[in-house]
């Protein structure tokens, strides 16, 4: 399947790259991750972040971000993306007569971020709608919700009182058209 990135990984899986914005021993590379220029075009099979997007600005981040992300990946290539779901979260903040003050602290600190470090702030807000529209706008296809990743055991995963709380898509970076690839078996 060739090389495959993992954008603000936790662990150190066989056969994906890490890079994060802090070193640790899980991490191959340190950076932003809107800033993929160490990596040429189409360097990658697939690229996986979950809960990154929404600690990049709107007003340019997440969008220079989902281009990048584009740009390292193969045609035909998989990104899976992975948010807090802001319907959700709405919804479970306004329940007062069903959550007790720190359980509403907690949906109100996985909203904003933890912000256990300088990176842990949430700047945006992501629902689907909001989320496929990024993604559209950067050019992607084939834009599909799932329920799980299943590839790692984190973020993507993660519910709240038995409530599954990230927005999970998969999208693809157009693959080669049907004039490239008679083109390249003809030559």
């Amino acid at each position: 399947m060739g090389r495959k990135l993992h954008i603000g990984g936790w662990t150190r899986v066989e056969g994906w790259e890490v890079l994060d914005a802090l070193p640790g021993p899980h991490v191959d590379h340190v950076g932003k991750a809107d800033d993929l220029t160490r990596f040429p075009d189409a360097t990658f099979a697939g690229v996986y972040a979950s809960h990154v997007l929404e600690h990049l600005d709107y007003m340019g981040e997440l969008q220079k971000a989902l281009a990048e992300w584009k740009r390292v990946l193969q045609p035909g290539g998989r990104i899976y993306v992975g948010v807090p779901d802001m319907d959700v979260l709405a919804r479970l903040y306004l329940e007062k007569e069903f959550l007790s003050f720190e359980q509403r602290f907690h949906v109100m600190r996985i909203m904003f971020g933890g912000h256990t470090n300088q990176f842990d702030y949430h700047v945006v807000g992501l629902n689907e709608e909001f989320l496929r529209r990024y993604l559209t706008e950067a050019g992607y296809v084939n834009i599909k919700r799932v329920e799980k990743f299943g590839l790692f055991d984190d973020a993507s995963a993660l519910e709240f009182g038995g409530m599954p709380i990230s927005l999970n898509l998969i999208a693809e970076k157009p693959g080669r058209g049907l004039g490239a690839i008679l083109s390249s078996m003809i030559s």
